[in-house]
């Protein structure tokens, strides 16, 4: 196991590790993806999985590895990816400043507060790295838990986007939330 940015112990007395995502977790990564795809309607995929390749996860992290403005971290717990967190900064030079992140965590890994932590974290990542000025996100109107998360940690809904997410054969929106970055 990779060295962690953040242990914890869950409730069973089991430790969870945080820690930065590397390429040898590419195919970690999509089991825990297609899993946690298939335990939600929240996410922009279900049992499918996201679609992607091991090829395409491999060179995604890669690129994540090299870049200052992508983050991307995975946490685990008895050798199982439990949660997943990925930032992509823009790549262009007017828009570097400002990203998107996506999150996931499996539901036997809820309540134990990884989600925050994992927020938390690139949160911080981006203060102390001086890059970013923008952090934002979609989620959907119904992710009542997710949206007062994102609230908590000084996220605010800036706009709404119709019929944009297709599940179960209904159409649903997407929220848009910011937060802005000040460095440290």
């Amino acid at each position: 196991m990779a060295a962690g940015l953040f242990d914890m112990v869950d409730g069973e007395g089991r430790t969870v590790r945080i820690r930065h995502a590397v390429v040898e977790d590419a195919a970690a990564i999509l089991l825990h993806l297609t899993a946690a795809g298939a335990e939600t309607d929240f996410l922009t995929f279900g049992a499918e999985g996201p679609g992607f390749t091991l090829a395409d996860e491999q060179e995604s992290l890669r690129l994540a590895a090299a870049s200052d403005n992508r983050f991307w971290i995975l946490a685990e717990r008895d050798g199982l990816v439990v949660g997943n967190l990925t930032f992509f900064g823009g790549t262009r030079p007017r828009l570097r400043h400002v990203g998107e992140f996506g999150i996931s965590v499996l539901r036997e890994a809820w309540g134990l507060g990884l989600g925050r932590r994992m927020l938390e974290m690139l949160i911080d990542w981006a203060r102390r790295g001086g890059i970013i000025r923008k952090i934002n996100l979609g989620v959907a109107p119904s992710n009542a838990r997710a949206i007062a998360l994102y609230e908590s940690l000084g996220f605010v809904v800036e706009g709404r986007v119709s019929r944009t997410v297709l599940v179960n054969g209904l159409l649903d929106d997407t929220v848009l939330m910011g937060l802005p970055i000040d460095p440290a």
